[in-house]
Formats: structure tokens, sequence, C-alpha cells
């Protein structure tokens, strides 16, 4: 019950959120919406709230898809000769190699691809948790839990490095640098 209600009052902040104004506002504020959705779905509970829950699924699709909509708009403008950003070429660098990484390993696509496939295992354990109950070591219903989630909280930690990294390198890039923005997803919506 309690997961519903936080799951409601998120999707109400989602919708009621005004567009922040600049890429480096809005990442910071999506990073901590990210930070919330991980911190729910490390967990075999959150993980079957996302199973069971369309609302979390598309609220956790929506902000990971905006995360990498505003990647691809800093990697633009980054790549962009005529941008006229000041970073130092370490900072560029390590920035690109963050974005690319992020993009490669982390897309939606596989973002739920990994989620779905934890959706099926968490399903298989519960229709067999009696039988698994009954098990002992790594194979009891205790253990598969642990497992499971030790690999969603891992995928998921790699995961939040990720764009926090990348959060941490658009503060290196000057706010009066970057461009106002209105989120597409926003738009969408509306």
């Amino acid at each position: 019950m309690i997961a519903a209600v936080f799951m409601l009052f998120s999707i109400g902040s989602l919708q009621a959120q005004q567009p922040v104004g600049t890429i480096e506002e809005e990442f910071e504020v999506l990073t901590e919406r990210w930070r919330t959705i991980v911190g729910q779905l490390e967990t075999y509970d959150g993980l079957g709230a996302f199973c069971q829950s369309p609302d979390f699924r598309k609220e956790s699709v929506e902000v990971l898809s905006t995360i990498h909509h505003l990647d691809s708009l800093i990697l633009d403008m980054m790549l962009d000769p005529t941008s006229g950003l000041e970073v130092s070429k370490h900072d560029f660098r390590k920035t690109l190699k963050d974005i690319y990484k992020f993009e490669e390993d982390y897309g939606v696509r596989s973002f739920i691809a990994f989620l779905k496939e934890s959706c099926i295992t968490r399903n298989d354990l519960e229709a067999n948790a009696e039988s698994l109950r009954n098990e002992s070591g790594m194979y009891s219903y205790d253990s598969q839990i642990m497992m499971l989630e030790t690999r969603l909280g891992k995928y998921l930690k790699h995961m939040m490095t990720k764009v926090e990294s990348i959060d941490e390198h658009i503060h290196h890039i000057h706010p009066d640098q970057l461009y106002d923005i209105e989120i597409l997803a926003k738009n969408e919506t509306d």
C-alpha cells in the first residue's frame, strides 16, 4: 500500500514539474529522480512493484529516456565546434567516454531487457516459493532472493554511477554556456 501511494505521489510530481531551464539543472533533477527509482528497484519488493505496476514501469522508463535524451544533447553540444563550450581536454575526453559507455551499456532497451529478465526470475521464484522454502543453501527461497537482489543491485549501481558521473561532468561546463531547453518528454505529455 505504501509503495502504491509513493508511486502515485511520484507520478503526480512528475506531471506537475515545470521545465527547469538548463540542461545542467534538468539533469540534476533527473539524477535525483533516478536515484529514487533505483532505490526502489534494487529491492525484491521494488522489483515486484516494477513487474506489477504499469505506472511505475512507465515512470522508470520515462525518466531514463529523458536522461538519455539529455546526454545526447550534451554530446551534440560537445561535438559541435561552433558551440563555444570551454571545456578542458581532460574533461572533454572523460565526459565523452562516460556518455558513450552509458549509451552503449545502459540504454533504455537494455534496461528494459534486464528488468524483464529479472521479473521473469522473480515470477518463477514466487511460483515455486513453497518448494524453495524446503530447500537449503543457495537453492533456498531466501538465497535465491538474495542472489536476484545482488544481481539487480550491481546492474543498477553501475548504471547509477554513470548517471552521477555524467551529472558531475555537466557541472564542469559553465551553466551560462548551456542552452535553455524544453524537455521533449514533457511536450509529448501535454
